[in-house]
C-alpha cells in the first residue's frame, strides 16, 4: 500500500478527526456551474440525477449528503448519521422532511434512512461490476456551502486502503470533493451509482477522494433495510498516542507502546481495568495485542478492527515499572 498522507476522514468526531460532512450552512441552491470541464453525458447524468440528492442535518445543523435510492429509503455514510437524530431532510425542492435511522454498517461507512416523504427521483445502484480505472464519474454534494452541487473527475485506482480508520477496499477518484460532500452518490455515465463517498486526502499522486463501491452489496443493503446493525470494536479509549522516546522521557517510562490517553467509562478497556490520564498517575502503556506489538494508535486500531464486536484480546500492558496480560472484550463505542 503507497503512503496517504494528510488523510481527511469522513469518520465520527468520537475519533477527533475531521469530518468531511461539515460545511458551511447556507440556504440551498442548486449549483450548475462544473469545477472540471466534464463531458456532456455526465452532465445529463447530473441533470437527471440531481433531484434524488439530499442534504442531511442534524440538530446542530448540515451534518452531509444523501440520496434517495428507492422510495422512502435514503443512502448515505454512515458516519454522517451516527453522532444521532433527530435527522432532517433538505430535498432538491427545498422542501424539508423528517427521517429515522433505518440500518447502518460502520464497517463499510452505509447507512439507510427512512422516511415518509415522496422523492421526486430515485438513483439506480450498480451492484452487479466493479468501477473501472480511469472511467469518468460525477458526484453530487453539498461541499463548500453549496447545495446538490455536481463535480466531475476519474476513478484513479481499485481496492485501496488509504488509513485504518476507513473501511478497507475503497475506490480512489480525482473527484475535487470537500467538507459537505460525505455521504453522496458517486455515478457513472449512465446514471448508476457506483458507490458513496466517505473520504478525501493528500497522497503522493496529489489530492484524491474515496468512496465506498456498492459491487456485491446488494445483500448488505437489504441487512440494512431491515434494520441491521453492525459496528467497528473498539477499546473504548480517547487520545492514545505512540509513547515516543521524547514523550517517554518525559514520563520517566521506557519508549515504545501506546500511551492509553483518557479510557471512556463503560467500555472494553474501562471493563479490563485500564488507567488513563483521568486517574491522575502515569498512564497504562500498550505494549501488544494478542502477542502483536504496537507502537502507533494506527497499529493498535490496525490490530482491533481485524477482529469483530464481542471477540477477547489479550493485551500486555505496562504500568510504571510492572508488565501483566488483560483480557478486553471489544465492544461498539461507548454510547453508541
Amino acid at each position: 500500500m503507497r503512503k496517504a498522507w494528510g488523510l481527511l476522514l469522513l469518520l465520527p468526531l468520537l475519533l477527533a478527526l475531521l469530518n468531511l460532512s461539515l460545511g458551511l450552512l447556507k440556504p440551498p441552491r442548486a449549483w450548475v456551474e462544473p469545477i472540471q470541464a466534464p463531458a456532456e453525458a455526465l452532465q445529463a447524468v447530473y441533470r437527471e440525477a440531481h433531484p434524488a440528492a439530499l442534504r442531511i442535518e442534524g440538530p446542530e445543523g448540515s451534518r452531509g449528503t444523501g440520496f434517495f435510492y428507492a422510495p422512502g429509503l435514503v443512502l448515505t455514510a454512515y458516519h454522517v448519521v451516527a453522532e444521532g437524530g433527530p435527522y432532517t431532510l433538505v430535498l432538491a425542492s427545498g422542501r424539508r422532511a423528517a427521517a429515522r435511522l433505518l440500518g447502518f454498517a460502520e464497517p463499510l461507512d452505509l447507512a439507510v434512512l427512512a422516511t415518509e416523504e415522496t422523492p421526486a427521483k430515485t438513483l439506480p445502484l450498480e451492484t452487479a461490476r466493479r468501477p473501472r480505472v480511469g472511467e469518468a464519474v460525477v458526484h453530487i454534494g453539498n461541499g463548500r456551502g453549496q447545495f446538490i452541487a455536481p463535480r466531475y473527475g476519474r476513478v484513479t485506482r481499485l481496492e485501496v486502503s488509504p488509513s485504518p480508520f476507513l473501511p478497507p477496499g475503497l475506490v480512489e477518484t480525482s473527484l475535487p470533493l470537500a467538507p459537505g460532500d460525505s455521504g453522496g452518490p458517486v455515478l457513472d455515465a449512465s446514471g448508476k451509482v457506483l458507490g458513496v463517498a466517505v473520504a478525501i486526502g493528500q497522497t503522493e499522486e496529489g489530492f484524491r477522494s474515496f468512496f465506498t463501491p456498492l459491487f456485491g452489496r446488494r445483500e448488505a443493503l437489504a441487512t440494512l433495510e431491515a434494520g441491521g446493525k453492525s459496528y467497528w470494536p473498539y477499546l473504548g479509549l480517547r487520545g492514545p498516542r505512540a509513547l515516543t522516546p521524547e514523550l517517554a522521557r518525559e514520563l520517566g517510562l521506557p519508549p515504545g507502546g501506546v500511551l492509553v490517553g483518557e479510557v471512556v467509562p463503560g467500555g472494553a478497556a474501562h471493563q479490563a481495568g485500564l488507567k488513563g490520564l483521568e486517574s491522575g498517575g502515569v498512564p497504562d502503556v500498550i505494549l501488544e495485542v494478542d502477542g502483536t506489538p504496537v507502537n502507533s494508535f494506527e497499529d493498535l486500531l490496525r490490530e482491533v478492527r481485524k477482529r469483530e464486536v464481542g471477540e477477547r484480546v489479550r493485551l500486555t500492558v505496562r504500568r510504571g515499572s510492572e508488565v501483566f496480560q488483560v483480557e478486553a472484550v471489544l465492544a461498539p463505542f461507548p454510547g453508541r
